[in-house]
């Protein structure tokens, strides 16, 4: 069981980014070029109380539950040991992946790619993530606190380079943080086939407990994130398996089985952090098998209106 030795205040959010990079020659040419880059992007900001020394990590990922578990992990270890590009004993960023990416998602997730940066250079990455995600991350750290303004400093590296380009960017956020020693407020995006909606829980100390702290939160978050995609994907398999869409000796229906499985152990995981602190939800508790039963269902209006998606 991990305790903190040092509480690490946290104030973040999860955003889901998309760049479009058009190519203005192309489109005065008649031939329109561009090239999309999207990933999941976390900022984890760290101070330590007793040096003062701060440490700012940014990490993109392919999948929310993985960037947010990184996050955790980074977060665990400066709360014990302090400050990690400092540290006298180089700190195993691979080990701390491999802690956080389930056997799930290596095996049935296409390129569970993650990248930490830190003063804008990768220290960890792991799979292929699209090259123009390292170039935003440098024009950012030109541009602290005015994420927009890396944009036009990135069209003009692009023109340096004899590029006129113009970049778009669309965000919408999967996660907010606010979390202190005594409380931690986190809310999320539930995301359903056919409808998205947000819900939020509030994590307090118990009464002669343990204080909340920062990566157990955002552990909570992540398994709640990964969990829904999980019920949403198993109950729309589930209803193409009844509906003879899928073999059953497919690997489709091996998919399924260990998303079963990997539903199990993430709702042992919350139910221990329910038991840990005083935890109270705003809307409902999202109910993995509610959700997964309302996916057949959308499922299966799908396959009776022709559509086999």
């Amino acid at each position: 069981m991990f305790v903190a030795r040092v509480f690490v205040e946290l104030n973040t959010t999860l955003l889901r980014e998309r760049f479009v990079i058009r190519d203005l020659a192309s489109v005065e040419a008649g031939v329109p070029e561009s090239v999309v880059a999207m990933s999941n992007r976390i900022v984890v900001p760290l101070v330590s109380r007793s040096s003062g020394r701060a440490e700012t990590f940014v990490i993109r990922s392919r999948i929310m539950h993985s960037a947010i578990r990184m996050a955790a992990q980074i977060i665990q270890i400066f709360a014990s040991y302090g400050p990690l590009m400092t540290s006298f004993e180089p700190v195993d960023f691979g080990e701390l992946w491999q802690r956080c990416d389930s056997d799930h998602d290596r095996i049935y997730d296409e390129n569970p790619w993650i990248c930490v940066y830190y003063n804008a250079k990768p220290v960890f990455e792991s799979g292929k993530r699209h090259p123009f995600l390292d170039v935003i991350e440098k024009c950012d750290l030109r541009t602290p606190g005015n994420y927009d303004g890396a944009l036009t400093i990135a069209e003009d590296t692009f023109k340096k380079m004899g590029r006129q380009v113009s970049i778009s960017h669309n965000s919408n956020i999967g996660m907010v943080v606010n979390i202190k020693q005594d409380i931690g407020r986190c809310g999320m995006i539930l995301r359903n086939p056919h409808k998205g909606t947000t819900f939020n829980y509030v994590a307090e100390k118990r009464e002669g407990g343990e204080n909340v702290n920062s990566a157990l939160c955002l552990n909570a978050c992540a398994d709640f994130l990964d969990g829904i995609q999980l019920a949403v994907r198993l109950g729309m398999s589930t209803e193409k398996h009844r509906h003879g869409l899928i073999a059953a000796e497919s690997p489709e229906v091996r998919e399924m089985q260990s998303a079963r499985e990997r539903l199990e152990t993430i709702s042992r995981e919350i139910k221990e952090f329910e038991n840990r602190f005083d935890v109270r939800y705003r809307l409902e508790r999202p109910d993995f098998k509610v959700l997964a039963r309302e996916a057949e269902l959308f499922q299966k209006q799908l396959i009776d209106s022709g559509h086999r998606s």
